[in-house]
């Protein structure tokens, strides 16, 4: 039983770690891009879905979509990392 509620937590805690990692990373892309439309000058994050992001994220860390900053924005995260914050940005 012990076993059981360890592993509970162990995964809760994990999943909270996660939640909070993406909320860290979305937060430094909503300085530049709007979550919404607006005047960012960027594309608004609302106007994608999980997987555009996340194809957008790893098309720019694996330099086969350029840009000014976001080919060495996107270098600094793991392709995990990268799909945890294009799933959270996408439910948003």
């Amino acid at each position: 039983m012990r076993a059981a509620v360890g592993l509970l937590l162990l995964v809760l805690t994990t999943a909270a770690r996660a939640d909070f990692a993406a909320e860290a990373i979305a937060a430094n892309c909503t300085i530049c891009h709007a979550r919404e439309d607006g005047d960012a000058g960027m594309p608004a994050l609302a106007d994608q879905s999980a997987a555009q992001l996340r194809q957008s994220l790893l098309d720019f860390k694996y330099d086969r979509k350029t840009a000014t900053l976001m080919n060495r924005i996107a270098k600094g995260y793991s392709d995990a990392e990268l799909a945890v914050v294009a799933d959270y940005l996408g439910k948003r």
